[in-house]
């Protein structure tokens, strides 16, 4: 038997296209889809009791992604 195949769409991280997979935020219980990279990286910041930055910063020094979001 073969496993469903993950959802491709935009990041609520990183704004690439990628496969997706939903992650629930213990801070504010909201549900989002992420990539594995961010999925990783916003699971083992909250286990550190850190909040996750979900958009990153609009200022001069935070250049928009390439292809992304922002």
């Amino acid at each position: 038997m073969s496993r469903p195949v993950p959802p491709i769409g935009r990041c609520q991280g990183c704004g690439y296209d990628r496969a997706l997979s939903a992650h629930r935020s213990r801070r504010d219980g909201l549900k989002r889809l992420l990539c594995t990279p961010c999925w990783s990286a916003a699971t083992l910041t909250e286990e550190r009791g850190e909040a996750v930055v979900w958009v990153p910063g609009h200022t001069e020094e935070a250049a928009p992604v390439e292809g992304g979001l922002w």
